[in-house]
């Protein structure tokens, strides 16, 4: 439990002036610590600057409050003013959580789109695919064809052929004839 140790002369910065107090606050293991609270004169809260010592026993904080000069006074409540400008830890943690949903969202929104951009390489992807499918059917159909077309015109040749020989064999038994006959 806080017990006031000590009270100081006015302290004027800015304009406002404010009544500076020496607080203890007793350890489980006898130390005490101490703390100077500032208490504006024109009313409104009292403001306070991180702990400022740890002394042994209540008398060791008593000397040390005894010992405070103007200018270490001055300077606390220049630290304790800063510290009340300082946004307090929940607006800190405020604002790093509304920044990570903020970042969360739009790193969704990303996701999203990389998504839609995969769908439509997947997508493309198998029209290609098929494409390429279709490609290689055509591709021996036309080989096929191609191959039946060479086939057809070979066996026509051929035909063609065999029917030439067999009129130069008759040609040739017919003359064969004729000169056995002559003789």
């Amino acid at each position: 439990m806080f017990q006031r140790i000590r009270t100081y002369q006015l302290i004027d910065t800015d304009g406002q002036s404010y009544r500076p107090r020496a607080y203890g606050d007793p350890k489980l293991d006898g130390s005490w610590d101490g703390w100077l609270v500032f208490f504006p004169i024109a009313g409104g809260p009292a403001i306070a600057s991180d702990r400022e010592t740890t002394q042994s026993s209540s008398e060791a904080l008593t000397r040390w409050a005894a010992g405070l000069t103007p200018v270490y006074l001055e300077g606390a409540l220049a630290r304790a003013l800063d510290i009340e400008l300082q946004p307090g830890v929940i607006g800190q943690l405020n604002a790093a959580e509304y920044e990570a949903l903020q970042d969360a969202e739009r790193f969704e929104t990303i996701a999203g789109i990389e998504r839609a951009a995969a769908d439509a390489d997947e997508s493309a992807a198998a029209e290609a695919r098929g494409d390429a499918e279709r490609i290689r059917r055509e591709r021996i159909a036309t080989k096929r064809s191609v191959a039946a077309t060479e086939a057809a015109a070979a066996t026509a040749a051929a035909e063609l052929h065999e029917a030439a020989a067999r009129e130069e064999r008759a040609v040739a038994a017919d003359a064969a004839r004729r000169s056995r006959r002559a003789k």
